[in-house]
C-alpha cells in the first residue's frame, strides 16, 4: 500500500503548532524592539559619525552580516555553555551549565542579528531624507533631538516601515532556528507528537502553514502601518 498522507493528523498537529505561537512571537518580538532600540542608536552614531564608535560599529555590522544566523547563534550558545561554569566560580555564583535558560540563549542571539539588520534598515531610512531637512532644521535653531524626533524620523518612517516588516517576518522565520539548542518551538513540538507515527511529513506542513498564518499578519500589519504613515514621505513637520 502507497503512502497517505493523514490529514486528520495534519489537523492535530496544527493544533500542537498553534501552542507554540507565544514562543515564536517570544523569539521574534522581543529581539524585533531589542533590534529597533539598538539598530536605531547604531545607525545614528554612524549617520552622524560619532568617533570612534561609529568605526566600531562599522566594523560590527560588516562582521556580523558575513555570519550565518545559524553559526552566531551555536556560537553563542557554546560560548555562554563552556564558560558559565567557570565564570560562576570565579563569582562565587550557584550557576552551572545546566541551568542556562536556552529560550534566553535564542533571544540574546536573534537580538544580536536584529541589531545588526535594523541597524542599516534605520541608516538606509534616515539617509532617505534630504540633505536639505537637516540644514532647515538646524537653521531655525532646532537641536539634534528635536530635528530628529519632529522632521527626520518622521520622513523616514516610509520608507523604514516596510524593511522593518521584512526584518520581522525574518525573526519569525529564523526563530526556528532556535530548535538547534534545543528550544521546543513549533517545528520541534510537532516533530516530537509524528516520532511515534513517522508522519513527519504532516508535522512540517503543519508547521509551515502556521509560519505561513503569521508571516501573513506581519503582512497585513506593514500594510496598515504604511498607509498611516505614508503622509509624512512627502515632508513636514510634526
Amino acid at each position: 500500500m502507497g503512502f497517505q498522507f493523514d490529514s486528520s493528523f495534519l489537523l492535530f498537529e496544527i493544533g500542537i503548532a498553534i501552542k507554540y505561537i507565544p514562543v515564536v512571537l517570544l523569539l521574534s518580538v522581543v529581539p524585533l524592539i531589542i533590534g529597533l532600540l539598538l539598530g536605531t542608536g547604531i545607525a545614528l552614531t554612524r549617520l552622524f559619525k560619532v568617533h570612534p564608535l561609529d568605526k566600531i560599529f562599522t566594523v560590527f555590522v560588516i562582521f556580523l552580516r558575513g555570519v550565518p544566523l545559524v553559526l552566531q547563534l551555536t556560537i553563542l550558545y557554546l560560548a555562554v555553555s563552556l564558560s558559565i561554569d567557570s565564570f560562576a566560580k570565579t563569582l562565587g555564583l550557584p550557576l552551572s551549565a545546566k541551568d542556562l535558560s536556552y529560550t534566553l540563549i535564542a533571544i540574546v542571539g536573534l537580538s544580536i542579528n536584529a541589531t545588526v539588520y535594523l541597524s542599516e534598515v534605520m541608516r538606509t531610512a534616515l539617509q532617505s531624507v534630504a540633505a536639505g531637512q537637516y540644514e532647515a532644521a538646524y537653521s531655525v535653531g532646532m537641536t539634534s533631538g528635536q530635528m530628529l524626533r519632529r522632521i527626520i524620523i518622521p520622513q523616514a518612517l516610509p520608507v523604514a516601515i516596510p524593511l522593518i516588516g521584512s526584518n520581522f517576518i525574518g525573526l519569525i522565520k529564523g526563530s526556528a532556528i532556535a530548535s538547534l539548542i534545543s528550544v521546543v518551538e513549533i517545528i520541534n513540538a510537532t516533530l516530537y507528537e509524528a516520532s511515534g507515527n513517522y508522519k513527519f511529513l504532516e508535522a512540517y506542513v503543519a508547521a509551515a502553514i502556521i509560519y505561513w498564518f503569521l508571516c501573513m499578519l506581519v503582512e497585513r500589519l506593514v500594510a496598515f502601518l504604511e498607509g498611516r504613515v505614508g503622509v509624512y514621505g512627502k515632508g513636514g513637520v510634526v
